[in-house]
């Protein structure tokens, strides 16, 4: 019973972060209307900070994130802060210009992108299992973006964007120490994301005064169900071995589509499928093959 309680707990905390991955990007889609996507990422990343810091206090860790620091420590937490804003800025792009679920579900390959950065960055090997992942995923993204037919816009490649700045800030973590907390990693992490946003919002747009105390609230609900998120995909992944828990991480795909139906009026399904399928195959075998090898 305590053992099922122990994978249990981990599942539902991953499940619970997907929905609220998605639920920020049902908020950042309908404020796009009104903010520039650089003005997004600005209050995204800000407002993140309150779960990480209220964690960090809980824990009493907050005040060993100052100590021990290093130049490598920080330029590459510098360096996946800058990646990790582009997981932002390109995710609003596409949402707010695409089929919610359709962005949501392309952004999903970045298990293709990590082990296509891990074979140039980290001279891994890569047999025929991981090749054979890569080609499904790929098949599957192609066969959604259906880049001869009309539907096919440029901004299905902004997912694709997301999806690659996200597998770079995951490979960069393999550069860091395996002594350092994932909170305190997280937390420079989003200082640095503060800090790149409010350039590239400085330089690329003007300043839309905030429209009332509902889109405050909204903005920094986003913020916070984003830092939320990132919280609980720390516990879950510290919990279970990655192999059982990310074939959870597709229940993405699903609440999209239901999301973006319930808030939006879309149901793009037929573009969807079967592609989906092919681009959470490639997924999990991607895990299942790294579990055995760590094995």
């Amino acid at each position: 019973m305590l053992y099922t309680k122990e994978i249990l707990l981990p599942i539902f905390a991953l499940f619970l972060g997907m929905i609220f991955i998605d639920l920020y990007g049902v908020i950042g889609k309908s404020l796009g209307v009104y903010y520039s996507t650089s003005q997004l990422a600005v209050f995204r990343n800000l407002f993140a900070l309150i779960p990480i810091i209220a964690l960090s206090l809980y824990s009493d860790q907050l005040f060993s994130f100052f100590q021990d620091l290093d130049l490598k420590f920080i330029y590459l937490c510098g360096l996946r802060g800058l990646f990790f804003l582009g997981v932002q800025i390109f995710y609003f792009i596409a949402i707010i210009n695409m089929d919610f679920a359709v962005a949501t579900t392309l952004s999903f390959s970045s298990p293709i992108f990590i082990i296509l950065l891990s074979i140039f960055l980290l001279r891994e090997r890569v047999g025929f299992y991981r090749w054979s992942a890569v080609l499904i995923g790929f098949i599957g993204v192609i066969w959604i973006m259906k880049p001869n037919s009309e539907i096919f816009s440029l901004y299905s490649i902004f997912p694709l964007f997301c999806a690659i700045s996200w597998a770079a800030s995951n490979v960069i973590l393999k550069f860091i120490s395996e002594s350092v907390s994932v909170l305190k990693i997280n937390f420079y992490t989003l200082l640095f994301s503060v800090f790149f946003s409010i350039i590239l919002f400085t330089l690329s747009s003007s300043y839309v005064p905030v429209l009332g105390v509902q889109h405050l609230s909204l903005l920094i609900l986003m913020g916070v169900l984003g830092g939320l998120a990132s919280i609980l995909f720390i516990f879950s992944y510290r919990s279970v071995a990655p192999s059982i828990l990310a074939p959870i991480e597709y229940i993405g795909i699903p609440s999209s589509i239901l999301l973006g139906w319930i808030f939006f009026s879309e149901t793009p399904l037929d573009q969807l499928f079967p592609g989906a399928l092919l681009i959470v195959l490639a997924g999990v075998i991607i895990i299942r093959r790294e579990s055995k090898l760590k094995k």
